[in-house]
């Protein structure tokens, strides 16, 4: 699409192009006002009032291209690609990205990563250690969107067995494998921590915290007590 890079005589007085604007927004109003009005006595179930997907009942098609949530990529071995050289790590302008590596039991690979995570509420999902990785080990082709669920940080944080996990999902069920198993782990977890007769009680999972969370076990209360009083981070 080419950009036009001078405006008309009419666009650059302002008025008609406002006038344009709002005449689109009243439409839109009315038109959904109307079909909204027309569902409540059956009519027009047909037609959509607006376009707002019903998410989890309704999904939208992501795009071929779309930078979904991380993979690590398997070999014919099933064993996992990468070879822990923390270029991926190093390119992470978030710098969520956690791995710890250790001795392959393969001679012909020389390291692979014993814990590999990603901290999901840092990354922003820029695609720079897709580009990075030297051996395609990890990927954004899942074609799911970050999770939304979950209490505390510990539940944002993707392990190497679930990052793995995915490569054998999409290779076994395809394309919406991933996020049908997404969808049924909502529903799961809705079940077992929320309870419809008494919405205000929820229960709070108590799960291990990461080895490298657990060498400092004050660190996820000191971090959220630095963004609640930034005077205590010494700044």
């Amino acid at each position: 699409m080419q950009r036009s890079e001078q405006m008309t005589f009419w666009e650059k007085i302002y008025i008609p192009e406002i006038l344009r604007g709002l005449a689109i927004t009243n439409y839109h109003f009315a038109r959904n006002f109307m079909l909204h009005t027309a569902h409540l006595f059956g009519l027009k179930k047909d037609v959509n009032a607006t376009s707002t997907t019903q998410y989890p009942e309704e999904r939208k098609h992501y795009p071929d291209n779309f930078r979904g949530s991380h993979r690590l990529t398997l070999r014919e071995d099933s064993s996992v690609r990468c070879t822990a050289c923390f270029l991926c790590a190093t390119a992470c302008p978030a710098q969520c990205i956690y791995i710890e590596a250790g001795e392959s039991p393969d001679p012909h690979v020389e390291k692979f990563p014993v814990r590999y995570e990603i901290d999901t509420l840092r990354c922003i999902y820029c695609g720079l250690c897709v580009e990075a990785c030297p051996c395609d080990a990890i990927r954004m082709d899942t074609y799911v969107h970050p999770r939304i669920w979950g209490f505390d940080r510990k539940d944002f944080v993707e392990q190497k067995e679930l990052l793995m996990h995915r490569s054998r999902v999409l290779a076994e069920k395809g394309r919406d494998g991933n996020m049908n198993e997404m969808l049924e782990w909502y529903k799961a977890q809705d079940a077992a921590v929320y309870d419809m007769q008494r919405p205000e009680m929820k229960t709070y999972t108590n799960r291990e915290a990461p080895k490298h969370y657990a060498e400092a076990p004050d660190r996820i209360d000191d971090l959220t007590a630095i963004d609640r009083h930034p005077e205590r981070s010494g700044k």
